[in-house]
């Protein structure tokens, strides 16, 4: 897909993370699950700030250790929201939490298991889309350099 169509989705992922942890902050006093919607959101701005960076040719300053800091740091982190997802629907399960509005008040796990998987989502985006421009990016600096 096209840049634009990149930076249009972290946009709305980003809207999508705020506004869900501030409903499930006031709204619900579901804690969990709103500091994960943030944290989701925090991703998606730093997914943005990548393709806004690449569209705008910032990223040709960046050294090859910057993206590769960026994408290790992101997988760790996508490998927790996943484990957290997981254990989340595991506790969920066992509690026989519910998704009724009434049971939804409160800490609800399911809820939270949803925002670890965006979390992981924007966070594997954000590895993957780091591993691509830096491959990009640092392809013809490879191939310039004389061999001797």
């Amino acid at each position: 897909c096209t840049i634009k169509t990149k930076i249009f989705f972290a946009i709305l992922g980003i809207s999508a993370g705020l506004m869900a942890g501030s409903w499930f902050a006031i709204g619900y006093h579901n804690i969990s699950t709103a500091i994960m919607a943030f944290t989701s959101a925090f991703f998606a701005s730093l997914s943005l700030y990548m393709h806004w960076a690449y569209k705008k040719n910032w990223m040709v300053s960046w050294s090859e250790s910057s993206f590769n800091a960026i994408f290790y740091i992101n997988v760790i982190l996508f490998i927790f929201s996943s484990a957290g997802m997981v254990v989340c629907m595991v506790i969920a399960g066992i509690n026989h939490q519910g998704l009724t509005h009434d049971e939804l008040m409160g800490e609800n796990l399911w809820m939270t298991a949803v925002w670890c998987f965006m979390t992981a989502k924007w966070t594997g985006m954000s590895a993957y889309y780091a591993r691509s421009y830096s491959s990009h990016l640092m392809a013809p600096l490879v191939h310039s350099q004389p061999i001797f």
